[in-house]
């Protein structure tokens, strides 16, 4: 019998917003289902206006092309969806995937249109198919690092490319507390009282404790090795607020 495999999760558990390990997923279904509605206008508000353009150029770096097939996981409200259609152009195919129905709803909005609900670590393709897979902002909200990335392998063509883009505690104590204190309190009591949905503090408070405690960078990087990704690479914006993860499939393991 094979030895088992340890779980890597994203952060360590958070009680206060669920009793027990096991009640994330749910937890996180309703949330988002009841903040949907509002994830554009957060966008905006945390990135500044910038989003769109910073994905959309993140998509080019990594080397999304025209004429791709492209999985983007956690898709929520399609805004990566949308960057990558702009770029694989009609040739390419560009299929959303998140957990949320209200995420979905959500996406259903913007260009992308082949939606389907699901969960990263359990994906309803088959092997192979895709030559580039993102994840926008949700590496967090997985239960186990090593079973996603064991997925996103599969899914991926050789030569297939992952792209993961997060926000990550940065290192500069000074730009922490800022970005912290903006996130989790002003934007928190801003969207709850513009919208009158207390929900909405809940999101950002969640957001941005989910982002302090993430794993290490480094945690990250082996995890993707160890799934058999070649080319692990992180690039830093900010201080390491913004962080870029990149891996390949290997184009082939055939030994010549």
């Amino acid at each position: 019998m094979a030895p088992s495999v340890e779980p890597i999760a994203p952060h360590p558990p958070l009680n206060q917003y669920y009793e027990v390990t096991g009640e994330r997923q749910g937890f996180l279904n309703g949330l988002f289902n009841r903040t949907a509605y509002q994830y554009r206008n957060i966008d905006k508000a945390t990135g500044l206006g910038s989003g769109l353009w910073y994905r959309r150029r993140a998509l080019r770096m990594a080397g999304l092309k025209s004429g791709m097939q492209v999985l983007d996981v956690a898709c929520g409200p399609g805004l990566v969806a949308q960057c990558a259609l702009q770029l694989v152009g009609p040739s390419g195919l560009v299929i959303g995937l998140d957990p949320s129905v209200g995420m979905l709803r959500e996406a259903q909005k913007g260009p992308c249109r082949r939606l389907v609900q699901g969960v990263g670590e359990r994906l309803p393709f088959p092997d192979g198919q895709f030559d580039f897979l993102s994840m926008g902002y949700a590496l967090r909200h997985v239960p186990d690092l090593r079973a996603a990335f064991a997925e996103y392998w599969r899914v991926l063509k050789p030569g297939g490319v992952l792209l993961i883009l997060e926000i990550s505690r940065p290192h500069s104590p000074v730009l922490l507390a800022a970005t912290r204190f903006y996130i989790k309190t002003v934007l928190g009591v801003l969207f709850a009282t513009a919208t009158g949905n207390h929900d909405m503090r809940t999101l950002m408070g969640y957001w941005w404790d989910t982002t302090e405690h993430c794993v290490a960078s480094e945690q990250i990087l082996t995890a993707l090795q160890e799934a058999q990704f070649v080319d692990c690479t992180l690039t830093e914006v900010g201080s390491g607020l913004l962080r870029d993860y990149r891996a390949v499939k290997r184009a082939s393991t055939n030994l010549s």
